[in-house]
């Protein structure tokens, strides 16, 4: 059977002079995740944000893998030049979902797929660290948020992959180019997981677990790039470790 991916949204609370629809509240994601995972031959499942844990142990009996989507581009538009909050403080409803679902999709040792705010949740709930907003806090960094149109169609800075990841096994090159979208970035990571990737400001591009079957964050958004084929291999990769777990018992990882 076809393995089916849940994909998280964004949340918009409607309260914010940023909100896309003043009161109304909105669960939302770019279809580009959706293509890409549908390219890669699965069946994409976007999973709204909730609150109760029955709601998300339902989410888990359904689906074989998880991405954790980007997002949070509406609340940036608020805060202008000002430092930017963190994960939990700039959209609390999403974080505290996402750290339940992600919490037991890791005990499970269900293959996730962390992409921007998701790579930076990874490194964030396993015990790893998060810079809030990285010209304040990185010195020398370039700007990684690069907004042309159409938004994040090409590579604009190449990053550096590190031989022996399952990054680079898939990608089969060390060095590649992606977009970049993003404000904010992970300082470090804690055990089982490792950086298998930076930008040549040093900035971490990629990370992954060397204890679970498949669980990678990338900070930059290669379901923009699936036409690449080193992105189309990785969500083929993606969807083919949540394949193989549809077809096994699933395991249980004590972290």
């Amino acid at each position: 059977m076809t393995p089916c991916i849940g994909i998280t949204t964004a949340f918009d609370d409607g309260m914010g002079a940023g909100s896309l629809r003043p009161s109304i509240a909105l669960n939302l994601v770019d279809a580009t995740y959706v293509r890409a995972v549908e390219r890669a031959g699965g069946a994409p499942l976007v999973l709204p944000v909730t609150s109760p844990e029955a709601t998300v142990d339902s989410y888990l009996r359904i689906i074989d893998g998880l991405i954790l989507s980007g997002g949070g581009w509406f609340t940036n538009r608020r805060h202008g030049d000002r430092d930017l909050p963190g994960l939990r403080e700039l959209a609390p409803r999403r974080f505290r979902f996402e750290t339940m679902l992600l919490r037991k999709a890791l005990a499970m040792d269900m293959p996730i797929l962390g992409i921007c705010r998701g790579h930076q949740m990874i490194a964030r709930i396993t015990g790893g660290r998060c810079y809030s907003q990285i010209d304040r806090r990185v010195p020398g960094a370039r700007c990684h948020y690069v907004e042309e149109i159409p938004l994040g169609r090409r590579p604009v800075h190449p990053i550096s992959i590190e031989p022996g990841t399952k990054l680079f096994s898939i990608v089969g090159r060390s060095v590649v180019g992606v977009n970049s979208l993003h404000r904010q970035a992970v300082e470090r990571v804690a055990p089982p997981f490792v950086v298998s990737a930076r930008a040549d400001d040093g900035i971490v591009e990629a990370v992954e677990s060397r204890e679970h079957r498949f669980v990678m964050g990338l900070q930059f958004h290669p379901e923009l790039l699936v036409d690449e084929p080193a992105w189309n291999r990785l969500f083929q990769a993606f969807v083919g470790a949540c394949a193989e777990s549809r077809k096994g018992e699933p395991a249980t990882v004590i972290l």
